[in-house]
């Protein structure tokens, strides 16, 4: 399934920078924590919100995480 990382803003929650783009069937939750490394960046996050999308037929799914 096509996953995107995005770091969540600290405060309201809300989506932020796009970090990058996999293709994974491990089923993420909430609470997971998770080391990105994309453009030279090392980051660790911890997952806030996964968003589920299906849409003729294909699924999606992008998913927050604090930055630590």
């Amino acid at each position: 399934m096509k996953t995107a990382f995005y770091e969540a803003d600290a405060f309201s929650g809300s989506k932020g920078d796009h970090l990058c783009d996999l293709d994974s069937d491990y089923r993420w939750e909430k609470g997971d924590e998770v080391w990105v490394e994309a453009n030279g960046k090392r980051t660790k996050l911890r997952i806030t919100w996964v968003n589920v999308t299906v849409k003729d037929g294909t699924v999606t799914r992008e998913l927050l995480g604090l930055k630590l």
